[in-house]
């Protein structure tokens, strides 16, 4: 696992949510678009979490396996870091399921959208609702941003 601290984390949210903001402006490349908005949201989330522990570096996080916030550190999971954050509940999430019938949650948004998998009966609107979510955090990581 590489490690990225909190300046790290704070650019890969403005680089990607740029990106995503540039993309949606065009209307283009769905599944590239909603995939960076994604790890935008989970940079952004990950920086605010360092920020709320008091640290510049995950490093001593990470080495010590003792330590409870590494399953959030390194999780995909959107829903359990937005917990750790005091958010539960303030976001909304959608289940999608897939042609393959597997059921695509938070944790798992990532790898819906990079491999590009399809929705079992296109659940298209749904699949709008999650970006509007998605967006609605990114918006508040960078309200939060901008106070400090």
């Amino acid at each position: 696992m590489l490690i990225a601290d909190k300046r790290d984390y704070r650019k890969g949210y403005e680089k990607h949510y740029q990106s995503y903001k540039r993309l949606k402006g065009e209307n283009a490349d769905i599944n590239s678009r909603r995939l960076l908005l994604i790890y935008s949201v989970e940079c952004g989330l990950k920086y605010k979490l360092l920020d709320k522990w008091s640290e510049e570096n995950p490093r001593k996080i990470l080495e010590n396996t003792n330590d409870k916030r590494i399953k959030i550190l390194k999780s995909h999971n959107l829903e359990k870091i937005l917990k750790e954050l005091g958010q539960q509940g303030n976001f909304k999430f959608i289940q999608l399921k897939t042609v393959h019938k597997d059921v695509v949650d938070t944790e798992n948004y990532h790898q819906f959208y990079r491999y590009c998998i399809k929705t079992k009966d296109k659940q298209l609107d749904k699949e709008e609702k999650i970006e509007d979510s998605l967006n609605d955090i990114a918006c508040w990581i960078k309200e939060g941003m901008r106070r400090q």
